[in-house]
């Protein structure tokens, strides 16, 4: 079919604008890259480079030159692991139930756990709540109060009542059980669905640090890499204000410079999430547009 002049120039512009958007997302983060691999002196007088002037690692090697941010990457991708994993095994549980028409009272506890995703107690009766339940520098506190979100367990949902239920039927009567057709037929048909979820809360528990502030800031051994590197960058940027003489704040800006080390850090941040995503991303689409639309 032939296309009318007014749909070729809407296609042009669709083009153009997707290109401009690209390079808009793209040169800021190129920026940090090159700034991770530049010089500290350099970063006095760079506005936006393509390549780093002089290549170094001057700034990974000041977020490496400890061990404690070894630790605190074992800790952000156990946090991340373990607490995507509970995640995903509670809110297809919850889904799945929330699925069976034959459950007394399901529409009323559907009601119930969707009043506490509009309304929330605040941050005094959330930091009260972990200290009563002994969750204070206690690693479950990264994993339990974010193991359950109604919100991903209604897009899972929406997605269960997508599959065909003459599957349901057919496992049923050679006698599978609930348990049987919930993990051999629910749960390899949802992957659309549950690596959509996954990604979300692996995002979440990865960028996470607030909670480790609040919860767990005096137990070194569960310092996260996000928290971890907060600190680094609020006591580089504390050292660097604070230099009295000409040639203190000269020998700072050489050594280490704040921008380094921030793009430093932010790459060290983001990597991790950007080297997993191209593996979901074929799920994602597809999981997101049925899980919100069906059911």
């Amino acid at each position: 079919m032939k296309k009318s002049t007014g749909s070729h120039i809407f296609d042009i512009c669709n083009v153009l604008f997707m290109i401009l958007f690209c390079i808009t997302v793209f040169i800021p983060f190129w920026d940090v890259v090159v700034r991770s691999f530049s010089r500290a002196q350099d970063i006095s007088y760079m506005h936006i480079n393509l390549l780093p002037k002089v290549w170094t690692l001057d700034a990974y090697k000041y977020c490496f030159q400890d061990n404690e941010i070894i630790m605190a990457f074992v800790v952000s991708v156990l946090r991340t692991a373990v607490g995507t994993g509970i995640h995903i095994i509670v809110c297809c549980m919850a889904a799945y139930s929330l699925t069976r028409t034959d459950m007394p009272f399901r529409k009323t506890i559907t009601a119930i756990l969707l009043i506490p995703m509009f309304f929330s107690a605040g941050m005094i009766p959330a930091y009260l709540n972990m200290k009563r339940l002994g969750l204070l520098n206690n690693f479950l506190v990264y994993v339990l109060p974010s193991g359950f979100s109604i919100y991903n367990t209604i897009i899972i949902r929406n997605y269960f009542f997508s599959i065909d239920k003459g599957m349901e039927e057919a496992a049923s009567i050679d006698g599978a059980s609930q348990t049987k057709i919930f993990t051999s037929i629910i749960m390899p048909l949802s992957k659309p669905v549950i690596a959509t979820v996954a990604l979300w809360q692996m995002v979440g528990q990865w960028n996470a640090w607030f909670d480790n502030m609040m919860y767990c800031r005096r137990t070194a051994n569960l310092t996260t890499l996000q928290y971890l590197l907060r600190r680094m960058l609020d006591s580089l940027t504390a050292s660097t204000t604070t230099a009295t003489s000409g040639v203190e704040a000269i020998g700072a800006l050489v050594d280490t410079n704040p921008d380094t080390i921030k793009a430093a850090t932010t790459i060290l941040v983001v990597l991790p999430i950007v080297l997993i995503y191209p593996f979901l991303q074929k799920y994602f689409v597809k999981g997101i547009m049925v899980g919100a639309v069906k059911g």
